[in-house]
């Protein structure tokens, strides 16, 4: 996907049309705009994905107000008046014109909610443009509504991507990453695969009556109840997961209200520490726990041997004694001797002559090689069991010492905590107080509902479990008929494409996660100067670690790591519709893949001078195409020459306002001065391209 060309009318902060050139070459990827803040950087922003997806972020205030109140005020009552935004781009070769608009009949002095229309056109390589009927659908196999946050997004608030509050309960996966990579791949049409498959095996059992075969259709019905109990509790479980996220907010927003609290400050500071803490210990815990029962599933059964390998080397000692250790000579040869009742020397060996009977003892205890053998085998192995029966007991012994230092410690750790607690509940500041309550009810809820959410969970852990049993049933049961047999036959054929598609997935899931885990590796070691090292886990978590292990990251590290995982996103997805293209196909096994652009405001954040410049000369390789929004504050130096040497275009967001006592301002674009805020009749903002 390749943005050609943005074009506003009367949209909010844009009066008339404005149009703004997004062409970019090689070497030449980037297109800055400067602008003022209030200026409508994030109006902008928001253009492309309203043009895309008819919605605006929730940083949008007012969001009902598409029209520019200038054009609104203008507009006498029973009038029409329109506002737009048009989005041209190249996909695959063939052009798009995407025009999202708004029609109003002025009837009140307020604007009021409308839903926006949508017109997509497709222009061939031949020249020829026709209207497509269902344009969303469209828009949404070329760049799907769920990587909009990871191309379309503002920097001061990309932190937030992975600082955890995108993470949803439940399974305690980062969705909205699995969501990108899935969708990155096509992999979500291999998902709803999965989804619909087993309906296709229900619809297929349905065909069966009791008539035709009683068993086959009880089985049937057993599956179809199944599956509607699956769906009842996997809806629950989003429904909690919904309420844990909301709880949490709230938490959260408590959290942020008493550390505004000057007195609550410090206390609430400590407390935040030691619940890092206890997270800590609590980890370290379920490590020594885990080791503990490795340890014990490995080694166990040398608690069952004690006193068995004493016993055994008693016994081979007291075989040696009665000489039937070592074995001697062959059983087979004394009978020869006896039977012919005459030595190998010559002598004869009567029957009832002493050496006939000494011999004949002999024979019983001869002939045992094998069991001298596997004794010696088992016997040197004994010898070893105490030795490391005491070996393991040290490690064990070692090992409850960790954990009871470690129930120790978060012992301590909470009760410091709760010390803390109490100092926070008596402050004396109503405000407070009421924090304090209302942060102990939504905690208390969110633990209420993690519990309910790990039941539901489990219900559904065994539905599954039943239904798999049943499936197999059905399909190995005796039939009676010939329809019942073919149905049979079917339901065996779809099981089985089901299980081919689950480790496509899991296998090309895999695949791109080890990918963009290693590209997020190496963009983020361009940008950050510390040794920390980003990982993207099984679980599609992005965790970032240190020597000492997993790291407390702050807001500027947040932000990085995001910058990291979108030029990662962009870099994949380039090599990926590469392959596609060299191939000449793509298939529901490779996905599709695709080239995205990435507009993204604020990039530098709330980050100092120094990340600044590096993720200045960083952000060009991101991707094939940045449109990058700046204040006067984030273009200086090193960082603005850094950008220009990327840029193929750049335009500045001129403010006009009525306000006379308002200063004008210039911003420096290649060394030259160009208005930024001007006086003007009325506020309203002017997209200017910068000549240089």
């Amino acid at each position: 996907m390749k943005l050609l060309k943005l074009t506003l009318k009367n949209f909010r902060a844009f009066y008339g049309e404005q149009v703004l050139d997004l062409s970019v070459e090689e070497g030449k990827p980037a297109v800055l705009i400067f602008g003022n803040n209030g200026a409508g950087k994030t109006t902008l922003l928001n253009a492309f994905a309203w043009a895309l997806y008819g919605t605006f972020s929730e940083d949008v205030e007012q969001q009902h107000r598409v029209i520019h109140d200038k054009a609104w005020a203008d507009t006498a009552f029973g009038e029409n008046i329109t506002a737009s935004v048009r989005l041209d781009f190249e996909h695959d070769g063939t052009r798009f014109s995407v025009v999202r608009h708004v029609t109003l009949i002025k009837e009140k002095a307020e604007q009021e909610p409308v839903e926006p229309e949508l017109t997509v056109t497709e222009i061939g390589t031949d020249g020829e443009a026709q209207s497509i009927l269902n344009g969303q659908d469209r828009i949404e196999k070329i760049l799907p509504q769920g990587l909009r946050q990871f191309f379309f997004f503002n920097g001061e608030r990309m932190e937030k991507m992975f600082s955890g509050d995108l993470k949803r309960e439940g399974e305690g996966k980062n969705q909205e990453v699995q969501k990108a990579i899935k969708t990155l791949l096509d992999l979500e049409a291999i998902e709803r695969a999965l989804e619909d498959l087993p309906k296709v095996s229900r619809k297929l059992a349905g065909e069966i009556d009791s008539k035709e075969d009683s068993r086959l259709k009880q089985l049937s019905d057993h599956m179809d109840h199944l599956a509607t109990r699956e769906k009842e509790e996997v809806a629950e479980m989003l429904r909690l997961s919904g309420e844990i996220s909301a709880f949490q907010k709230e938490v959260q927003s408590i959290d942020r209200a008493l550390l505004q609290n000057r007195e609550a400050e410090p206390l609430q500071k400590k407390r935040d520490s030691l619940t890092r803490q206890i997270k800590a210990a609590h980890d370290r815990h379920m490590e020594y726990k885990s080791r503990k029962r490795e340890l014990l599933s490995r080694h166990g059964f040398l608690a069952l041997t004690s006193g068995i390998d004493t016993k055994v080397i008693e016994l081979a000692d007291a075989m040696r004694e009665r000489r039937q250790l070592p074995a001697g000579i062959q059983r087979s040869f004394i009978e020869d001797i006896l039977e012919a009742q005459l030595c190998m020397c010559g002598r004869e060996v009567r029957a009832g002559t002493q050496e006939y009977e000494e011999l004949d003892k002999r024979k019983y205890n001869a002939g045992l090689e094998d069991v001298q053998e596997s004794w010696m085998r088992v016997s040197g192995k004994m010898k070893n069991l105490e030795e490391r029966r005491q070996e393991i007991l040290e490690q064990l012994t070692l090992n409850a010492s960790d954990i009871q230092k470690a129930d120790v410690e978060i012992s301590e750790l909470e009760a410091e905590r709760s010390d803390v607690d109490r100092q926070l509940e008596g402050v004396n500041i109503q405000n407070v107080q009421r924090l304090i309550e209302r942060r102990k009810n939504y905690a208390s809820k969110e633990t209420d509902a993690r519990v309910a959410h790990k039941e539901a969970e489990n219900k559904v852990a065994s539905i599954k479990q039943e239904a798999e049993a049943t499936g197999r049933q059905y399909r190995n049961a005796e039939v009676k008929s010939e329809k019942a047999r073919k149905v049979q036959k079917q339901v065996e054929l779809v099981e089985k494409v089901r299980a081919a598609l689950k480790e496509i997935l899991e296998i090309k899931t895999e695949e791109v996660r080890d990918q963009l885990d290693k590209k997020v590796k190496e963009v983020f070691s361009r940008i950050f100067i510390k040794s920390y090292v980003p990982e993207l886990n099984d679980d599609f978590e992005l965790e970032l670690h240190t020597a000492s292990g997993v790291a407390i990251r702050s807001t500027g590290e947040n932000q990085i790591l995001g910058l990291s995982f979108v030029g990662a996103v962009s870099e994949v997805a380039r090599n990926i519709s590469a392959r596609k293209k060299n191939r000449g196909e793509a298939t529901i096994e490779t996905g599709s893949g695709g080239v995205y652009p990435v507009v993204m405001d604020a990039p530098f954040g709330s980050l100092d001078l120094t990340y600044q410049e590096e993720i200045s000369k960083a952000l060009p390789a991101l991707t094939s195409q940045i449109i990058t929004l700046l204040s006067q504050s984030q273009a200086r130096g090193k960082v603005l020459e850094n950008l220009q040497q990327a840029a193929n275009q750049m335009y500045v967001l001129r403010s006009y306002t009525p306000n006379q006592s308002a200063g004008e301002e210039t911003i420096v674009i290649s060394n030259r001065e160009v208005p930024y805020v001007s006086h003007g009749d009325f506020e309203h903002t002017v997209l200017e391209k910068v000549t240089f």
